[in-house]
């Protein structure tokens, strides 16, 4: 029974140890994939790089660069304009309806704060002249 067990052991260590050399490999191998991956991209960046500056070099490629260019200033240019015409066909709009705008409305809340501001200074100025000190005759007489 012993014999069998110690079989049965070894043939355990055996399989655990194929188990770690298997592991081991694909670990390896794995390694070697990411190095050529990294190394792959870093030749086919390069590449790139060079096929897009030799392309700069033909006046097609040149005008066809410039035209992108013109075209992208001239969107940017419509679409600022674009955005002015609309603010300002909506303000027409609210005011055709009497309906204020968010900028009026702001307007009118930062008027309001600084009235509200005023009153109570005046308001806290008044209650201290209508406030009698205690030295005075008058809170004597009514006391």
């Amino acid at each position: 029974m012993s014999e069998r067990a110690s079989i049965v052991d070894e043939s355990r260590e055996r399989v655990q140890s194929a188990f770690h050399n298997v592991e081991d490999e694909i670990n390896k191998f794995q390694k070697r994939v990411e190095d050529r991956t990294s190394d792959f991209n870093r030749k086919a960046e390069k590449r790139i790089k060079k096929f897009q500056k030799e392309l700069r070099k033909y006046d097609v490629v040149q005008r066809a660069e410039s035209l992108r260019d013109d075209v992208t200033r001239q969107l940017e240019t419509q679409g600022r304009q674009f955005g002015k015409q609309l603010g300002s066909g909506l303000e027409s709009v609210l005011s055709t309806f009497q309906i204020a705008s968010r900028g009026e409305i702001d307007k009118l809340d930062r008027k309001l704060n600084r009235i509200n501001r005023r009153l109570k200074a005046l308001d806290k100025s008044l209650s201290q002249r209508v406030t009698p000190t205690p030295s005075t005759p008058e809170t004597a007489v009514a006391e």
